[in-house]
């Protein structure tokens, strides 16, 4: 008898300090602007948040801002509509509006590096090469952006999660987060990192 309640006594002890322990909360520090559903570890993400939008949700992006140049204002046109693409999904749209981006760059040489990251997503139909590529087209486009525009803004937007947890940066119309790097995965991951006046 005393031995099975010594034994109660040592589960009872070892249960509560184990519940004690997982149970510690850690704070963190917050960062100047909100996530939109950033995921911290042991977090899960609904998965039917972007199955339950309807398209003219997801691709609610008009491009409002106004370009000193018009050339660059197409060409973010074509970058905006590859975006939606990939928020999408649908990587054979994202590939025939790259393939739009890369012919109405093709008279253009002062942007070689923006039609070879398109010419990137023209040419595969896998969607994980196409948001690689995609990354490739928001880094050259950043340079084109700077400075350009006469009126409006430009969002440019930052997932933490993309490419296995090394981020990767978007642009976009509106501050409202629609994820190109996982689609109706994590749809609403992110954050706005910076805004072009």
């Amino acid at each position: 008898m005393k031995r099975s309640f010594r034994n109660l006594m040592m589960f009872t002890l070892v249960a509560g300090s184990l519940s004690m322990v997982s149970c510690k909360e850690t704070k963190e520090d917050e960062a100047a602007e909100p996530m939109q559903h950033e995921m911290r570890e042991g977090e899960e993400m609904d998965h039917e948040m972007g199955k339950t939008m309807d398209e003219d949700q997801i691709l609610n992006d008009e491009i409002t801002a106004e370009f000193e140049n018009q050339q660059t204002g197409a060409m973010y046109q074509h970058y905006i509509n590859i975006k939606n693409a990939l928020v999408k999904t649908d990587a054979t749209m994202a590939q025939d509006r790259a393939k739009e981006m890369v012919a109405a760059l093709e008279s253009n040489e002062a942007n070689t590096s923006v039609a070879e990251a398109a010419r990137k997503i023209a040419t595969s139909a896998d969607v994980n090469v196409q948001r690689e590529a995609f990354s490739e087209l928001t880094k050259a486009m950043d340079s084109q952006l700077e400075g350009a525009l006469a009126s409006g803004e430009i969002y440019k937007q930052y997932c933490p999660m993309a490419f296995e947890g090394k981020g990767d940066s978007w642009f976009s119309n509106t501050k409202e987060i629609r994820n190109p790097y996982y689609g109706d995965k994590m749809l609403r991951c992110g954050r706005v990192e910076a805004t072009i006046k």
